[in-house]
């Protein structure tokens, strides 16, 4: 499936919508990266960029992210980008960074199937600094 060139539409300074801006998952209200593609649906990134720990608040901030972005991709707004979501057609990629603890790892393999019952594929992409 082929992306679009996307119009960058930029709702705000990334900064202003931090609720913890020292956390390796800065914001829970917005989608870091979102691509629609020409035939439907769209691959949805989370970025983590530094380490995230294994500790119930980081656990409980990465498991809010997905909720967000399922909320986002069942929303009327979307579904007239994107059209229907299907596991096929629509991802959540969550790029995390490798030294993540494993905790963290097995805890997204466990919401893989949280994610498919929401019509949604859920990828894990490792990245470092």
């Amino acid at each position: 499936a082929q992306c679009m060139p996307a119009k960058i539409i930029k709702h705000a300074e990334f900064e202003d919508t931090y609720d913890d801006p020292d956390h390796p998952i800065p914001s829970l209200t917005v989608v870091d990266v979102h691509a629609v593609k020409k035939d439907g649906g769209g691959d949805l990134a989370i970025i983590v960029a530094s380490p995230l720990m294994a500790d119930e608040y980081s656990q409980t901030r990465l498991l809010d992210k997905i909720e967000g972005y399922l909320g986002f991709i069942s929303s009327k707004e979307n579904e007239k980008k994107s059209g229907p979501a299907t596991p096929e057609n629509t991802r959540i990629v969550v790029h995390i960074h490798s030294e993540s603890d494993p905790a963290i790892f097995d805890l997204l393999e466990r919401s893989k199937p949280w994610v498919l019952q929401n019509n949604v594929s859920l990828e894990v992409k490792l990245s470092a600094d």
